[in-house]
């Protein structure tokens, strides 16, 4: 059966479209470089898809070589020469395996031990070498671009007590790479079928939207207004007990209203206020008093609705007994630790002004 030649003009569609996700590469039979497109968002952030405006008509070529430029290619491979040193794969390689590095890291739960790191991070930016390594007719081995990476990386950390910089890794392992490169062997498109290339990729795409997925559950984070710092999912919990969920067209409205009226500058910290990362307004709500309430008014309408609610009391309908007693201690729990924390912060600042204030007279 024949190969179909491709598109100039369909592949140049396919960039504007979607070239982001690297769908281009994957008509023109370039799957690796489609899936590194794909996840680093356009070939590490739109700097590769911007590139290819001017390399498509050079992979069009590729993908439709002629028989005389098919026996070209063979003897090229035959003579045993080594591929030709490109700036740009080798800075590809070199920000692909950053970005995996810095990817994989942030996926990692902060109890995971630091030899596991120092394997999975290692391992993370030799996949980006790696790959970048073997787009178009040149490839390597993966064993060189890992050891490359896992020996700096430990040979670093020895030397500065402390993780070193995924930029460095991926620098030791692309030079230890690049040493190693040659021509790949098979000169036609690859055998693979439709579905198997898309098996292959959908494998890659399971393993990176894991990736993000840990590290949005583990260690993404919120600031709030006041600058403390709050888990992702804490906030997340949170949020479907927030005025914004309960009461959405309304704090819609109330958050265009002081914009109008304060100006846009604040909108975001009034949208974060109104998501109730820490779930501070659903707090007041349940124990069913103001943001004005005074930790002792807290502390007495804690006792009161733990009394009233406690399982022991409440026989008949324990089960929700016990959901709401552990809604009111919950509650009660954000809110002393908020009020503890601000009180704290508020005696802080006088004494920085009363500081400032003798040094002053003085």
């Amino acid at each position: 059966m024949v190969e179909r030649r491709k598109s100039l003009l369909l592949t140049y569609i396919l960039w504007i479209l979607w070239g982001w996700l690297g769908v281009h590469h994957f008509y023109l039979g370039r799957d690796i470089q489609a899936f590194v497109w794909w996840s680093t968002v356009g070939g590490v952030f739109g700097l590769g898809w911007f590139r290819d405006l001017w390399r498509i008509p050079e992979y069009v070529e590729d993908a439709n070589l002629s028989p005389s430029q098919v026996e070209e290619m063979k003897r090229k491979i035959k003579s045993g020469r080594e591929p030709i040193f490109s700036v740009t794969r080798f800075a590809g390689q070199m920000l692909v395996g950053y970005f995996y590095g810095i990817l994989t890291r942030l996926a990692i739960p902060d109890s995971v031990s630091k030899w596991s790191v120092g394997i999975l991070v290692p391992l993370a930016v030799a996949v980006g070498v790696y790959l970048v390594g073997n787009i178009g007719r040149e490839r390597g081995d993966f064993k060189y671009a890992f050891i490359g990476c896992l020996v700096s990386y430990g040979v670093l950390t020895y030397l500065t007590a402390d993780e070193p910089g995924n930029m460095y890794v991926a620098l030791f392992g692309t030079i230890y790479f690049q040493n190693k490169r040659e021509f790949k062997k098979e000169v036609q498109p690859s055998s693979k079928g439709f579905c198997k290339r898309l098996q292959i990729l959908g494998f890659g795409a399971l393993v990176i939207c894991l990736l993000w997925a840990s590290f949005f559950y583990f260690n993404a984070e919120v600031t709030t207004e006041d600058g403390e710092t709050i888990k992702l999912r804490d906030a997340v919990n949170h949020f479907f007990n927030s005025p914004v969920w309960l009461e959405f067209k309304d704090v819609l409205k109330q958050l265009y209203d002081e914009g109008q009226k304060n100006g846009w500058d604040k909108l975001y910290d009034d949208f974060v206020k109104a998501l109730d990362p820490r779930g501070e307004q659903n707090a007041y709500r349940v124990l069913g008093v103001t943001e004005n309430a005074t930790q002792k008014e807290i502390k007495q309408r804690y006792k009161k609705l733990a009394m009233k609610w406690h399982p022991d009391r409440n026989r008949d309908n324990k089960e929700e007994a016990q959901k709401r007693f552990m809604e009111i201690q919950e509650a009660y729990e954000i809110l002393s630790k908020l009020k503890s924390r601000r009180a704290n912060k508020n005696s802080e600042s006088q004494s920085d002004y009363n500081a400032e204030r003798h040094r002053t007279e003085f």
